[in-house]
């Protein structure tokens, strides 16, 4: 039995390297790898830094004012110029709401700390605007923390080492926004009524400009008054409606009268006057009784003479004059419609005088329409025009009403822009300061009444900037490590550069000594835990097994290599393994030991290397002289390699080779190749072009990944069919030792772990039928 497990030709598996950006990923693993050297790195350097934060920090006290910045009463706010000046007179509460931010900024605008600072410069000549920029401090006070739960009061802070400068610094900020608050109501008084002057001619503008469009409407619309009108357009349209449907039945009547003669005569009106006019001409009738005549005379003498007769002859020169002749006539009587209606049979063909008076009513039923017509779309015309007078009717009243309110409303505004004008006049004379000073500049004290002093921030965020930098160096560290060791950490490592499908996942195992007898009960039962990594080692390979049967199922495939890019990643251990679990499914099996390099299949299974693979390539035997079996199971063969001779690993990818391939595959179920490296040696390609696939071996903390990516490179280079990658993880420094592949009943010693690896073989095929 044959077992049915390849590629097809639209499913042949990629192997480049993955060239989508796999993200910060990889940067999150290896931080999350590497997190005990990052916070010892940050740790050493925070310590070693810490001797650089230390400095003598003076004590800090810091002294603050409070000022009332908007009016609190309602007779307050009717008074202040903003209710002129931002809402065109009209009050509301949302007019007295201050732009915190902006006033915040402009009180701390370089303008006004220069102008403070000249003033502190008389006594502290050191104190600049630069330093009041950052020592002064304005904010808005809350009733509490929500920020919906504001004051109208700003609180103005100040910090520094003396407090005498502090209380002075104070004093002179207060002085200036008072100042800057009477200037600034001055100032919004004089906007005031300057806005008020220039709103006024706006406003009178706008009362001529409404009486204006009212006058229009009433001049377009012939109206006195929008409530009268109405009815005398609805009347009309009633009137032109009865008219429209009078003119579309007469026109109705016409069409059926004119579709009833057409059918008789068969003609339409140009060609029924055509017709009549050839009827009519008293030329073109005597032409006809004379080609008449002249044809029946020729049909006579047709019976007593032949063609050629001069008397027949003289009677067809007679019919052709006469024939051009009409020809002419017609051309004379139709003009440019000859050659339009001279094919017509109807048109020319002589009328009766039925026919006639049947055409002459034809032709006054066809006019008639046409003037129903005209009529009709006339009606129709002064209809849609009424009509749409009718629909925009409302609309106009409606113009015409919210126009006059406008009016109304516009010199009622005229009206109290007069009268504010000359209020704020009056109030422009006044020196009342509009800020009100609710705390005077004291400097903070605690609940005994001693000034609060704070030390300088300084040194704590030294100490966090180190910190901080310590990260830095840490994580820059961990990457840098990871750069130099170049290897592959995880399986996600390996599945961000692969696009081929991962066959397995094999655990870390291990390896037991030779002189250790697994077979005895007492051992076996001491050693629970060593039987379950073997039982979970073991049913790896069943999954290996599984996905490569069910995944690729499309056609056959009787040869696989097993190789890697690196030696010592385990690829040997994996193609016994994966052979052994084959042969134990009943299938047949061969391993074959192609790595003439440094064979080693027959010092792991005891067997002798004398003749193999090589004797095959270079003289002339069979192979089953130098195949073997090996007891881990009965359909497992092995060819080993044999002596390697000079140069005998170059007839790898002779023609040979090939049919000894071929050979192998007509005798066996599956053939299994142990291959060289892949990075170090090119054996691997040549064999590999006469087998159906290869598997890759990869070992997590072992292969480089710029090895593994250049193997990828050159794989698909040369169109090489990798049907997948196998994950290893096996245990470093170890010796390549197999004592338990010799006895394949050892699990029996242990019958819940034989159960165990069953469960295991069928949670993998389920697992794998389920992804297919």
């Amino acid at each position: 039995m044959q077992q049915e497990i390849a590629v097809s030709e639209d499913q042949q598996p990629i192997t480049e390297a993955k060239t989508k950006s796999p993200g910060i990923r990889p940067l999150l693993r290896t931080l999350k790898r590497k997190v005990f050297l990052i916070i010892g790195v940050a740790g050493i350097t925070t310590i070693s830094g810490l001797p650089l934060t230390k400095s003598n920090v003076l004590p800090v006290y810091q002294g603050n004012f409070q000022l009332l910045v908007e009016p609190i009463t309602g007779e307050q706010k009717l008074s202040d110029p903003l209710t002129l000046t931002r809402s065109d007179g009209q009050p509301s509460d949302k007019l007295f709401l201050l732009d915190y931010p902006t006033q915040i900024l402009i009180l701390t605008s370089p303008e006004v700390l220069n102008t403070i600072a000249k003033q502190v410069q008389t006594r502290y000549p050191k104190v600049t605007a630069s330093t009041l920029k950052d020592k002064l401090v304005l904010a808005r006070v809350a009733k509490s923390s929500s920020r919906n739960d504001q004051t109208k009061i700003l609180e103005v802070s100040y910090s520094g080492e003396d407090r005498k400068q502090i209380l002075f610094v104070l004093e002179k900020t207060k002085e200036k926004y008072l100042k800057y608050s009477l200037d600034e109501r001055k100032s919004r008084i004089s906007q005031g009524v300057k806005f008020i002057d220039e709103q006024l001619p706006l406003l009178q503008t706008r009362v001529d400009e409404y009486r204006g469009r009212l006058e229009k409407i009433q001049r377009q619309y012939e109206l006195l008054e929008p409530t009268q009108g109405g009815q005398a357009l609805y009347e009309q349209i009633r009137n032109l409606q009865a008219q429209s449907q009078e003119t579309e039945r007469l026109l109705q009547e016409q069409k059926v009268l004119y579709q009833h003669l057409q059918e008789q005569l068969s003609l339409n009106p140009e060609e029924a006057v055509a017709a009549s006019a050839l009827s009519e001409s008293p030329f073109r009738k005597q032409i006809l009784d004379n080609l008449m005549k002249v044809e029946t005379e020729i049909a006579i003498q047709s019976a007593t003479f032949n063609d050629n007769s001069p008397e027949l002859q003289q009677l067809k020169e007679q019919q052709a004059n006469l024939l051009q002749l009409l020809e002419v006539e017609n051309k004379k009587i139709l003009g440019q419609k000859t050659a339009q209606l001279e094919n017509n049979s109807s048109v020319m063909a002589f009328q009766t005088s039925i026919r006639q008076r049947l055409i002459s009513q034809l032709v006054d039923t066809d006019g008639l329409m046409k003037s129903l017509e005209v009529k009709l779309q006339g009606l129709n015309n002064a209809l849609n025009t009424l009509t749409q007078q009718a629909q925009i009717f409302p609309g106009v009243v409606r113009q015409y009403t919210e126009i006059q309110q406008q009016l109304d409303l516009t010199n009622k505004r005229f009206n109290l822009f007069l009268d504010e004008r000359e209020k704020l006049r009056i109030e422009g004379a006044q020196n009342n300061v509009p800020w009100e000073v609710i705390s005077k500049p004291s400097i903070i004290l605690n609940a005994k009444g001693k000034p609060v002093s704070s030390e300088a921030e300084g040194p704590k965020k030294k100490i966090l900037m180190v910190f901080v930098a310590g990260l830095g160096l840490g994580i820059l560290l961990s990457i840098g490590l990871e750069k130099f060791r170049n290897i592959f950490y995880t399986i996600d490592d390996l599945k961000e550069i692969i696009q081929v499908p991962i066959l397995g996942d094999i655990p870390r195992h291990n390896n037991f000594s030779v002189s250790v007898d697994l077979r005895s009960p007492k051992l076996a039962k001491s050693n629970r835990r060593i039987f379950k990594k073997i039982a979970q080692f073991l049913s790896a390979f069943d999954e290996v097994y599984a996905n490569i049967r069910f995944l690729y199922s499309d056609s056959l495939i009787r040869s696989i290599a097993i190789c890697s890019a690196e030696s010592k990643d385990g690829k040997s251990t994996i193609a016994l393994h994966l052979a052994q679990t084959i042969a134990n499914m009943g299938q047949r099996v061969l391993l074959v030991d192609a790595n003439l390099h440094y064979p080693q299949l027959h010092t792991v299974l005891g067997l002798s290397n004398q003749k193999g693979l090589s004797d095959l390539l270079t003289q002339n035997i069979t192979p089953s002289a130098v195949i073997q079996k090996t007891p881990l199971a009965e359909s497992l063969f092995v060819l080993t390699a044999g002596v390697a001779y000079a140069n005998s690993f170059k007839l790898l990818g002779s023609e040979h080779m090939h049919k000894l391939v071929e050979t192998l595959q007509d005798s066996y179920d599956l053939v299994i190749y142990d291959t060289p490296e892949l990075h170090q040696y090119t054996d691997t390609i040549f064999l590999a072009e006469y087998l159906d696939g290869l598997i890759l071996v990869a070992t997590v903390h072992k292969t480089h990944k710029t090895v593994f990516k250049e193997v990828l490179a050159q794989l698909n280079t040369y169109r090489m069919p990798c049907i997948g990658v196998i994950i290893n993880h096996i245990q470093l420094n170890s010796d390549l030792t197999y004592p338990f592949y010799l006895t394949p009943s050892l699990v029996n010693l242990e019958p819940e772990y034989e159960q165990e690896v069953e469960n295991n073989k069928i949670e993998n095929r389920r697992s794998v039928i389920s992804k297919k």
